[in-house]
């Protein structure tokens, strides 16, 4: 039997002067009660309690001791109460990781706003193409497109769906044509997103029909922006997130290409270690960051 519980029904039995009492308000059997004081009683080899047929009442040691164990369980009381407070509250530092081109479109234009509404939160954000352990690396999250590895200390959960588009520039289309099939885009320059086991392979959809075209091209990075400006500039077609060239399609420098044929759907995803007692810092902004995707405001 543990010196907390101990200490809990010596101090209950105390302030109601019942064992019965005691035993309803902690929701134990009054037996539990009994061993649990007698075994205090007995560690600490003083009488506490003075038991008689009709009442209990403290002996002088108890009474002294019934002061320090009060003091001590309102300062543990403190402490869960200030440990749970700052699990609930909003401060600190969040750090979370994105890829480049994700944190650049999807959280660059809404993290003032979650700032200016969460003043006591200061956030680390990480841009990197690169794999990142959000464990060992000490990320709080981290934001992720595509198909996710399996990683049982991880909890993953889906914000929105996303797909890779065909673009190419007024220009380019000017001075080589537009493709009227998927099997001419091997005769274009192709600007290649080196992610995944075979970037130069480029999978499109179409309703039910698919179809993997093997491209070429003077271009390849693992930065969506770097090909989106060389797409603006007439370097080639590109297969780029339809969230980073949104902004250029709405403003016409840049077209779609092949319009109706995409990459399968993929989604975003924010992965973060463990599901069990998630701080509120990181579970505020998963919930901001979703409403906006799905509002379309990022």
């Amino acid at each position: 039997m543990d010196r907390f519980e101990q200490l809990s029904a010596f101090v209950e039995v105390a302030r109601s002067q019942s064992f019965a009492q005691a035993a309803r308000h902690l929701e134990r059997h009054v037996s539990a009660i009994s061993r649990a004081v007698a075994a205090l009683e007995n560690r600490l080899g003083v009488r506490l309690l003075q038991r008689t047929t009709r009442r209990v009442m403290l002996s002088d040691a108890g009474r002294d001791y019934l002061k320090r164990c009060e003091a001590l369980l309102a300062e543990l009381e403190g402490a869960d109460a200030e440990v749970r407070d700052r699990a609930a509250s909003l401060h600190g530092n969040l750090r979370v990781s994105a890829a480049t081109g994700a944190g650049q479109t999807l959280l660059a234009p809404i993290v003032p706003e979650f700032l200016a509404a969460h003043p006591l939160v200061t956030l680390d954000l990480q841009l990197s193409n690169r794999y990142v352990d959000l464990v060992e690396e000490g990320f709080d999250l981290a934001l992720r497109v595509g198909t996710l590895d399996a990683d049982s200390r991880l909890v993953a959960r889906r914000l929105a769906p996303t797909r890779r588009v065909l673009l190419a520039s007024p220009a380019y289309l000017e001075r080589r044509g537009s493709p009227r099939t998927p099997q001419q885009l091997g005769e274009h320059s192709c600007l290649v997103l080196d992610i995944g086991p075979r970037p130069r392979r480029w999978e499109l959809e179409r309703a039910r029909t698919r179809i993997a075209v093997e491209v070429r091209g003077p271009l390849h990075s693992n930065n969506a922006f770097l090909l989106l400006t060389a797409c603006r500039a007439g370097a080639g077609i590109g297969l780029l997130p339809a969230s980073v060239a949104a902004a250029d399609e709405r403003s016409g420098e840049l077209r779609r290409v092949l319009p109706g044929w995409t990459s399968a759907e993929q989604a975003i995803y924010a992965v973060y270690p463990s599901a069990r007692f998630i701080p509120a810092k990181v579970r505020s902004f998963v919930d901001f960051v979703a409403a906006r995707l799905r509002s379309g405001e990022n």
